[in-house]
């Protein structure tokens, strides 16, 4: 290191080597970065008598060629140690400004305020919307109770909007995969809006701010409210929902698939196998619904995800054999099941895995038939009786 080209800040050096003279100084660092003395003999050959921990901690900072930003001192930085390994990072001696990424200096937290108020304002343009509130009565039956479940699951506290967090927190629906398409309903026909007062973080930075996260983001209802409030929305009169049966059938089947998939789902995880349902598993379940509640198919999952387990004990296959084994075993069993009238019992859910909204305000509010909905083979008959 050449240190006669360096540029030092003598005047406001006030580590201990200030005793001695600049000349001297210079003599001390130039042996410590360019000679072969250990830090010892340095020590020993100046006299340097004081308790010093890290020697280069004690010389002068250098100021550099970038200016700060702010107010246009030239930014000054402490010489490294002989191993290298002390961060060192540049800071203006005026402001503190310091050449990091989280700097906490009031220019850098200023140019924050600033940029976050130009990302605001992009949001809001973006967001604010201009379609025009939608008319309850107009709405599907399927999209009044996947409203009503929204707000179950994650209205405020001051009832003014959905919260994204809180929808997870409060188990929207049985799967991830079903939170999404509730969601997405919902927002293809304009009953919620993205708020753009969500948090900033709940926007993708790599494709601001056309791409955000779905259980990030707030939402707006986008919906008339007539005096009735909010509270019609949330507790819809089931009457005006169970009369569109073939909509109340088909959330049923998705309720009841999704149900199951949690299940099996929760099953390979107790036998600490890794799976990922996909279209085979969809529809061997779907296939077994027309037949079994989904208590039933439980029970078929059940038996299925413990044979896999106990062949994969047994025979030393792989893991992800023995789990694909499962879906095959699955499909067999519930033929078998079928062909010999087998009295299959109604399983109930995991110890631990709690009931989303969803099938909680389907079962108990919309269909009024609590646990039996578990335990009734989805039909349009079952709803007609209601």
């Amino acid at each position: 290191m050449n240190i006669s080209s360096l540029s030092f800040n003598w005047d406001n050096y006030n580590g201990k080597l200030k005793i001695f003279q600049k000349s001297q100084i210079i003599n001390i660092m130039d042996d410590y970065y360019n000679s072969d003395l250990s830090v010892s003999k340095i020590i020993s050959k100046y006299s340097i008598n004081m308790n010093i921990r890290n020697l280069s901690e004690e010389f002068p900072l250098i100021f550099l060629n970038e200016q700060c930003p702010y107010d246009g001192s030239h930014l000054l930085k402490r010489l490294p140690s002989r191993s290298g390994n002390l961060t060192i990072t540049p800071q203006c001696d005026v402001c503190g400004h310091r050449l990091e990424v989280n700097c906490s200096c009031d220019g850098c937290e200023n140019q924050r305020k600033i940029l976050e108020k130009r990302k605001r304002e992009i949001i809001i343009s973006t967001y604010t919307s201009s379609v025009d509130r939608i008319k309850y009565e107009n709405l599907s039956a399927t999209s009044r109770i996947f409203l009503s479940v929204l707000l179950h699951a994650g209205l405020n506290d001051e009832a003014t909007k959905i919260s994204g967090e809180k929808i997870i927190e409060n188990k929207l629906s049985p799967t991830h995969e079903l939170d999404c398409a509730i969601l997405e309903h919902l927002l293809s026909e304009n009953v919620i809006l993205v708020d753009p007062m969500s948090p900033m973080e709940s926007f993708n930075v790599n494709n601001f701010p056309n791409e955000y996260y779905i259980f990030k983001v707030n939402y707006l209802i986008n919906l008339e409210f007539n005096e009735k409030g909010i509270d019609f929305l949330e507790y819809p009169d089931r009457k005006g929902i169970i009369k569109y049966k073939e909509e109340c059938l088909d959330i049923w089947k998705q309720i009841a698939l999704h149900e199951c998939i949690e299940y099996l789902i929760n099953q390979m995880k107790i036998v600490n196998f890794d799976f990922n349902p996909k279209e085979k598993t969809k529809l061997v379940i779907s296939h077994l619904l027309e037949e079994y509640s989904i208590g039933q198919v439980r029970n078929l999952i059940y038996g299925s995800v413990n044979n896999a387990a106990a062949w994969y004990q047994r025979s030393g296959i792989s893991k992800k054999h023995a789990a694909n084994s499962a879906i095959t075993t699955l499909n067999n069993r519930g033929s078998k099941a079928k062909v010999e009238n087998w009295n299959l019992k109604p399983y109930q859910r995991n110890y631990g895995s709690k009931a989303s909204q969803l099938s909680i305000v389907f079962f108990n509010d919309i269909l009024q038939k609590g646990d039996k909905g578990y335990e009734e083979i989805p039909s349009i008959k079952m709803i007609e009786e209601l």
